[in-house]
């Protein structure tokens, strides 16, 4: 065997390590960024793999990449589901700016859902998604008002047009009958504590029943989209928070590149869009006396006096200003990118001494490196003042300004020629509606404070751990106020109130994230975690009488009569803990399965059940990839979908399941008081969940290279375990006690279409967006209650039923046939009817209107709700014109009720009935004479006071130009000006078919409301 020679050996190690070396030189590290050529917007989990290489990586949230490749003649290959895969040389380049084409618009967008994001193509369940641009423009303070009609199976109504008022927002319907109905608010991953700080309204103050919308606190103008989830395979994630459906709100974040500034604007002014028709000062006169030469009212009743025609709805009504300011500012370089905004709101109410101001800030901020880290800071503060009026369901001289206008005595001038009030001699029992107006009013601080600090680290590329930290601290004072001028004030020399409460609300939670390409053909995406939540309010409320400086008001409540003082406290506090787990499966990017299981215990429940396990699963199919619709080119999309699930309910009270105490009566024992407690409640250690079993069926479609696209859903959701209250035996100690039983269920069809009628290249376009909902709810079963009489406000009471076989919010009263003719048989009249009497349904035939003759008048729920949007755009100027309606749906009108059946005879009247009243000259079947009004009983809940409230609303117009600037300080400048509730047809006679008094979210009272408004605003956007 031949030796190298020494000197051969050693040149040849040398010549390896060259080679080593040369080699080592050659590989580069190139970093970059993909976007979608469209939007410029960043594209998440890109595939970037090395052309003939095994290298390979993926792009992080921010569409960033590193990658390792040898030397300047390698390749790259960027490829995304839905994308046009794109081939880039790397040649001398270390960055790669990349933008990839989309194969379909619609297809690409990334959706938020529970705990990650899937691309809208990829999505199993029943969601909506909504961008920025999708939400209702205009004088929006809260969340609900960028959501009404813009989202099929989403029921969302303005209850009230008092600044601030809470919505009634419903998905697919109502899912229990005492628990909770609204949905669930998640923003930024954070799901959001809705209790209200405050509770009470103050002593002597007639509040409205129709709470304050907690999430006033956050700006529309921050939120960068919103994500309904609807079905249980997609709100299942969050087990006994989700029954109700999910709103995921995401805000705003920053973008790497240079510093962008934005400023928004509005002014606009408010008028009340409606009022009744009540009788004017001479109308008054005629028809009051006429009634009386006819046989009614009392003889001393007489109106007399010279009458003025005084409109009190219009002495409290005003023009109301409204404006907004907004700025943010957003940026970033290399991995920190953040955005931070101002706001300012400020909305005065069309009814004096109402109004609500808002400032907020929030800041956020990212800071990421692909597949290694990601850490992240959502912070969000604001304060708000609330001013309100008297606005309730109180009659006499509890009753508002609002009620003391519908009914106070129009002949009477508002002022004697002192400029005092002037009362009128017959309104005793009822006050002054300026009175009212300006004496009896509160106010209220709100500061809440939430946001949320999250980490992610990547064990290896596509494995990682987040965790997360939340808190929402909320803290309110709400001061009342009832002046000595007032009546319920005067005896005392004033009433004085202050609530104080805080709600706080705390999360942690850690989940273990997996995504894995294995090829084009395999995808799995899963998620497992924990989360603990604690739930916490305090409350503390006092109210003191008898001021000898009434001008004090409620800043020195300690100065009134010690003897008259009142206090009282309270503190809760509740507990969750969950684990969770989801996997997302897609095979050959055509077959799509998810599974999702979600176990939740809570401390609201009993130790017997205080566990809940919400399982989920979900299968979609992209039909359009099939080769046997290859041919099929006007079909760009076209996936099935199926799904089913359970979900709960646990928004109950607390302490439902143990034995509470209260404060019972005192006893004297040696001449000393001693207090004491006394049993409240009956325990239930079994009380356990409400459970949702619900199963969806669905199609997706995008049609003629997506002109036409949409969804159609057909949905069944059977609730079961109801919480009610059960009747016992009195001699237990307690009359009812709280138990599951019960069922129901919903079930209806979800339609959103979306088509461009034009699509031209010369600007002209326009585009058609229609969402329609149906919604039909049964009661199943009442357990051993055959039926609930529930529902009333002021001097109404059981207005409606709830009974298997019927819809929740069901009306239950008397059929009204008519009105007793002069030429009718009397000898089947209950006793004492006259011609000129309504005539009701005796339905047992026994010549009298009693309980039995009562009958389900309507329901509150409509069958259906839609909403259409019209965009017309012609280069740079943009119309959008948005209806939205319901139909079938009832309401309860109170201000008929005191029409037909008054509480007294001088208060004032509806106008239409009594003009148009039965006389024997006039022998309508529509009115009745009034004469006696009573002579069958109080039948209040008729089929004449509960009337239909299908409405069709042109919500709102927006007129919009951009202009095309080219220089270097402003990049954007957009004007618009805005109308909204311009009309309304509907044939309810009442202030609005919408408004609902009572803070019922089934049941609907319109008494007294507070009323909608029709508001035009001026608006600038101006980016820098």
């Amino acid at each position: 065997m031949n030796r190298i020679p020494k000197i051969a050996r050693l040149l040849l190690i040398k010549l390896l390590l060259f080679s080593t070396l040369l080699a080592n030189a050659q590989q580069r590290t190139i970093r970059g960024t993909v976007t979608s050529a469209d939007k410029r917007t960043a594209l998440a989990n890109v595939t970037v793999l090395l052309k003939g290489g095994n290298t390979r990586t993926t792009t992080d949230a921010n569409g960033n990449f590193s990658i390792q490749v040898p030397g300047n003649k390698a390749v790259l290959l960027f490829y995304l589901v839905d994308y046009t895969t794109k081939e880039i040389p790397v040649l001398e380049k270390s960055i790669l700016d990349v933008a990839l084409e989309l194969k379909n618009e619609n297809l690409g967008e990334v959706v938020v859902v529970g705990y990650g994001t899937v691309k809208k193509s990829d999505v199993t369940g029943a969601v909506v998604s909504l961008k920025s641009k999708d939400l209702t423009p205009g004088a929006n303070i809260n969340v609900e008002q960028t959501l009404q009609g813009r989202a099929s199976g989403v029921q969302v109504y303005q209850k009230s047009g008092e600044p601030g008022s809470a919505m009634s927002v419903k998905i697919r319907g109502a899912s229990s009958i005492t628990a909770g109905n609204d949905p669930l608010y998640v923003i930024d991953g954070m799901p959001v504590n809705n209790l209200s700080p405050v509770t009470g309204s103050g002593a002597g103050f007639v509040a409205t029943p129709n709470p304050r919308n907690p999430l006033n606190s956050l700006n529309p103008a921050d939120i960068e989209s919103i994500e309904i989830l609807k079905d249980a395979s997609a709100t299942a994630i969050y087990g006994s928070r989700g029954s109700n459906g999910v709103v995921m709100i995401t805000t705003k974040k920053g973008k790497s590149g240079k510093l962008s500034v934005n400023y928004s604007t509005y002014f606009g002014v408010q008028k009340a869009s409606n009022s009744l028709e009540m009788l004017t000062g001479q109308q008054y006169k005629d028809v009051l006396n006429a009634i009386i030469d006819d046989g009614g009212g009392v003889a001393s009743e007489r109106v007399t006096n010279d009458p003025v025609n005084v409109d009190w709805q219009r002495e409290l009504y005003r023009s109301a200003n409204v404006q907004s300011h907004d700025l943010s500012v957003s940026g970033g370089k290399d991995n920190t990118r953040f955005y931070a905004s101002l706001g300012y709101f400020n909305q005065e109410g069309v009814l004096q001494n109402s109004s609500v101001k808002r400032y907020t800030a929030r800041f956020n901020l990212e800071n990421s490196v692909a597949q290694k880290y990601a850490f992240g800071v959502n912070f969000n503060t604001s304060y708000i003042r609330d001013n309100f009026n008297s606005v309730g369901i109180g009659v006499n001289e509890n009753a508002s300004a609002l009620y003391a206008a519908i009914n106070y005595d129009p002949s009477y001038p508002v002022y004697n020629t002192d400029g005092t009030y002037n009362r009128s001699p017959f309104m005793t029992t009822i006050d002054h509606p300026l009175i009212l107006a300006n004496g009896q009013y509160a106010n209220s601080d709100g500061f809440r404070t939430f946001g949320s600090i999250y980490g992610e680290y990547f064990f290896v590329p596509g494995l990682s751990l987040k965790v997360r930290g939340s808190g929402d601290v909320n803290i309110t004072q709400r001061n009342t106020w009832l002046d000595p001028t007032t009546i319920l004030g005067s005896p005392t020399g004033g009433i004085a109130s202050i609530n104080t409460g805080n709600v706080n609300y705390y999360m942690g939670e850690a989940t273990l994230n997996y995504k894995k390409d294995f090829g084009k053909d395999h995808v799995i995406n899963a998620v497992a975690g924990a989360t603990s939540e604690h739930f916490g309010s305090n409350s503390f409320g006092g109210n003191g009488r008898g001021y000898a400086l009434p001008d004090l008001t409620y800043n020195a409540i300690g100065t009134g009569n010690s003897a008259l003082n009142q206090i009282g406290s309270g503190r809760a506090s509740t507990k969750i803990i969950s684990f969770l787990g989801r996997v997302n499966y897609i095979f050959k990017d055509r077959y799509l399965l998810t599974a999702s299981f979600r176990a939740d215990g809570s401390s609201r429940f009993g130790s017997n059940n205080r566990f809940g396990y919400f399982p989920s699963a979900a299968f979609a199919w992209k039909m359009h990839e099939e080769s046997f619709l290859k041919g099929a080119s006007f079909i760009d999309e076209l996936k099935f979908r199926i799904s089913y699930g359970v979900i709960g309910n646990q928004s109950i009270a607390n302490y439902l399941y143990i034995t509470t105490f209260s404060g019972g009566g005192d006893a004297i024992f040696g001449g000393n008081r001693y207090t004491s407690l006394a049993p409240s409640r009956v325990a239930n250690p079994d009380l356990k969940w409400e459970a949702a079993k619900q199963a969806d069926i669905g199609v997706d479609f995008a049609l003629f290279d997506s002109r036409l696209t949409g969804s159609v859903e057909y949905y069944e959701r059977r609730t079961s375990d109801l919480l009610l209250d059960l009747p016992q035996p009195l001699s237990t100690g307690f009359g009812v006690k709280t138990q599951n039983i019960g069922r129901m269920k919903n079930t209806g069809i979800d339609l959103h279409i979306a088509g461009d009628i034009l699509r031209s290249k010369r600007g002209l376009g326009w585009n058609v967006g229609m969402v329609l909902s149906t919604v039909k709810n049964k009661v199943l079963s009442l357990g051993p209650l055959s039926q609930i009489l529930t529902g009333g406000a002021g001097f109404i009471a059981n207005a409606s039923i709830i009974k298997p076989g019927v819809s929740l919010g069901s009306y239950y009263g008397y059929e009204v046939l008519g009105v007793w003719q002069t030429h009718d048989d009397f000898s089947n009249a209950p006793e004492g009817v006259k011609p000129g009497d309504l005539k009701f349904r005796d339905l047992d035939n026994n010549k009298q209107i009693n309980a039995d003759d009562r009958v389900i008048l309507g329901k509150s729920l409509p069958d259906f709700t839609y909403g259409v949007t019209n965009t017309f755009t012609f280069r740079n100027l943009s119309l959008s014109v948005f209806l939205e309606g319901a139909k079938g749906g009832s309401v309860l009108n109170n201000a008929a009720i005191d029409s037909y059946f008054p509480i007294s005879f001088r208060r004032n009247k509806l106008a239409k009935p009594y003009l148009n009243r039965w006389t024997p000259e006039n022998p309508t079947n529509e009115y009745p004479s009034f004469v006696n009004p009573t002579s069958q009983g109080q039948q209040t809940v008729n089929s004449k006071t509960v009337e239909d409230a299908s409405y069709l609303r042109l919500q709102s117009v927006r007129l919009s130009y951009d202009f095309n600037l080219h220089n270097k300080v402003v990049k954007g400048l957009q004007a618009y000006v805005t109308g909204q509730n311009l009309f309304t047809i509907t044939k309810y006679s009442g202030i609005d078919p919408a408004v609902n008094s009572i803070g019922d979210d089934i049941l609907k009272i319109d008494y007294s409301s507070y009323p909608m408004t029709r508001s035009f605003l001026l608006g600038v956007n101006v980016q820098f």
